[in-house]
């Protein structure tokens, strides 16, 4: 990355302490909390507070989704609620937002009726269904959903937030928070990518809505499958509708990101393969082929310039490909000097180290951003655990310019019975409620780090 990386450990013991009265060293980047989820969610995590008392819950819904439960920071259980869905690969996203203005969020998840139809459900913070909505079809997608994507989305001026739902074989529906239909996109393809993208990139108060519509999202088929990018806006307008391969040889985008990357005054659209776009489609820059299998964006303010600051982790390849990069595609850094973990290659044979979601974080109000990666395990196995395994792995803290500032190690595992597909939603959020936020990352033990930066 920069000469600061190449020494790691050193740097890293180094800024990983402090002092504190009488020189005693005490940790700079600490784990506050590590609640129990009882499984590993993979896409399937939210926060948010559901019972208002200021605190935030960890949302979890289990690998077939038929489990849905709230975890409080100090391990308790708010409440745990069965739902009659048929998931196979812990892709539902829970969607948390507080839809009726009563500080308290509610929990929006996919939710089949007695027929089978596909519907949601709005779950309080008691674990109480309050409200449902169907959609009148019983398709499934590859992976068993009916209703494979949920988001919260502010909507109307004035009025708390929405929920955009994806319905497979049909239309994406965005409903307000008394799950009224707003509008609608007809004529979509089969399945969904894994995310709705929800930002606000127009400054107009209201959300807009990036996602894939593919033919099928998994699995063999007579054809190869063709994907779709849309983005729509607050009222529903589609404002840029293309096939995923004028940009890659992919069916679906695993992340996108809205924003004025290259500092003009203009929205731009940034794809995880490292490709920058106009809204009218047209590439601005691509440098895909350096990043390697590019899965996840970070961005914020750029300090040492216009536009932002970009970091894309690279999942399914060499976790090294990672890059720091500005607005206009120089790359600043890579993570190729950090020190990786080295699996025991004989308890562990053909087991790697990847990359995980990153995050830029401001630890407290007006603080420079920091850049969080961390390590997680693949087996070489299946995606399902059949022996418990325990290791240690790293998290690194970076400045925005790449140089390290912290390794955090963590101890973790991966669970007998549990089902990993590597690509778990961690969050940034002020889940404590002390006006500072945090790294909220599950690891695939199922405890939830919640990392803190001592000030």
């Amino acid at each position: 990355m920069r000469t600061t990386i190449a020494a790691a450990s050193a740097l890293s013991a180094a800024c990983l302490c402090g002092a504190a009265g009488g020189g005693t060293p005490v940790p700079t980047y600490y784990i506050v909390y590590e609640p129990d989820l009882g499984c590993y969610p993979n896409y399937s995590f939210e926060v948010g507070d559901v019972d208002g008392d200021g605190r935030m819950e960890c949302v979890v819904l289990d690998q077939s989704a038929k489990t849905l439960r709230a975890v409080r920071l100090d391990g308790s259980t708010a409440f745990e609620h069965e739902l009659p869905n048929e998931g196979t690969w812990g892709t539902a996203i829970p969607a948390v937002a507080d839809l009726d203005d009563d500080g308290r969020a509610e929990i929006v998840v996919p939710c089949p009726g007695a027929d089978g139809a596909a519907g949601i459900v709005v779950i309080d913070g008691s674990g109480r269904p309050v409200a449902t909505r169907g959609f009148r079809t019983t398709t499934k997608d590859a992976y068993g959903l009916t209703v494979p994507l949920l988001a919260a989305a502010r909507l109307r001026p004035g009025s708390p937030p929405g929920i955009v739902a994806a319905i497979t074989g049909g239309p994406v529906v965005a409903l307000d928070g008394a799950l009224r239909e707003v509008w609608r996109v007809e004529g979509l393809r089969h399945d969904f990518g894994h995310e709705f993208h929800v930002s606000d990139f127009d400054g107009d108060g209201l959300d807009e809505v990036a996602f894939c519509t593919v033919d099928r999202i998994a699995g063999p088929g007579p054809a190869p499958p063709v994907g779709e990018l849309l983005i729509v806006d607050h009222d529903g307008t589609v404002l840029l509708r293309r096939n995923v391969s004028d940009y890659a040889q992919e069916t679906h985008f695993d992340d996108m990101a809205m924003a004025d990357f290259e500092g003009t005054g203009t929205a731009q659209v940034l794809i995880e393969k490292g490709i920058l776009i106009d809204l009218a489609g047209s590439v601005l820059w691509d440098v895909a082929a350096t990043i390697g299998h590019g899965q996840w964006i970070a961005h914020t303010s750029d300090p040492g310039g216009k536009g932002r600051l970009i970091f894309i982790s690279a999942l399914w390849g060499e976790a090294s490909t990672s890059a720091l990069l500005t607005g206009g595609g120089r790359r600043l850094a890579s993570t190729g000097d950090l020190a990786w973990t080295q699996l025991d290659p004989e308890r562990l044979k053909g087991w790697r180290v990847l990359a995980t979601r990153p995050h830029f974080i401001s630890w407290s109000p007006g603080e420079a951003p920091e850049l969080f990666v961390a390590e997680q395990a693949c087996s070489p196995t299946s995606h399902a655990c059949y022996k418990t395994e325990e290791f240690e792995l790293r998290a690194f803290i970076l400045d925005s310019a790449g140089g390290l500032l912290a390794t955090v190690p963590f101890q973790d595992a991966q669970i007998e019975g549990y089902w990993y597909n590597g690509e778990v939603r961690s969050r940034v959020a002020d889940v404590d409620g002390d006006g500072c936020d945090e790294v909220v990352f599950p690891r695939q033990s199922g405890h939830v780090m919640v990392l803190k930066k001592r000030r």
